[in-house]
């Protein structure tokens, strides 16, 4: 219970920040650096804002099962990228 307590909090306060330096740093950092398929070109704080409050909060109560996760994903992409370049070298493409 304590902890989904913390979670909660963590993630109203992160919440909280991240929408309210939407209009200075943070949204320019979104405008910069996005791809603009990812950018809907209407308001992207209701879906990035709540996304980074989740991940946070969630690295400030478990952050060793994140940081397995991420190194599991790394992992996998890792594989990924190795057996799509392989297969590509294998292919005839023309």
């Amino acid at each position: 219970m304590i902890e989904t307590l913390i979670w909660l909090i963590a993630f109203g306060v992160i919440l909280f920040l991240t929408l309210r330096s939407w209009e200075g740093s943070l949204g320019h950092f979104f405008e910069k650096k996005m791809p603009a398929i990812l950018v809907s070109g209407g308001d992207d704080r209701w879906v990035w804002c709540p996304a980074i409050a989740i991940l946070l909060a969630t690295f400030i109560v478990k952050p060793v099962d994140m940081l397995f996760t991420l190194i599991v994903l790394a992992i996998v992409a890792w594989v990924a990228k190795l057996i799509i370049g392989w297969a590509l070298s294998k292919a005839k493409l023309h």
